[in-house]
């Protein structure tokens, strides 16, 4: 079976329906961001720099840290492919 997630911008957010286990998750602006890259096909390290850049926020490997851990959470709740 394939698992369906339908979507919903409010305003700065992404409303996510996972309409396989009925379960809505919200995600803020940053999470929306790496959620909408990783759909797109980035790779980490373009998904943490598109985040610097629009957030204009500093260069560390805690950010690649977060981002990651991130990608990570989203593929766990299953809205996000493993091998992506």
């Amino acid at each position: 079976m394939t698992v369906k997630i339908l979507a919903k911008e409010l305003e700065s957010e992404l409303m996510l329906h996972d309409t396989e286990k009925d379960e809505v998750h919200v995600l803020n602006a940053t999470a929306r961001l790496i959620y909408k890259l990783c759909r797109e096909g980035k790779d980490l390290t373009e998904i943490t720099q598109e985040v610097r850049r629009r957030f204009q926020l500093g260069g560390d490997q805690a950010m690649q840290r977060d981002v990651q851990g991130c990608i990570e959470e989203l593929r766990k709740k299953g809205l996000l492919p493993i091998d992506d």
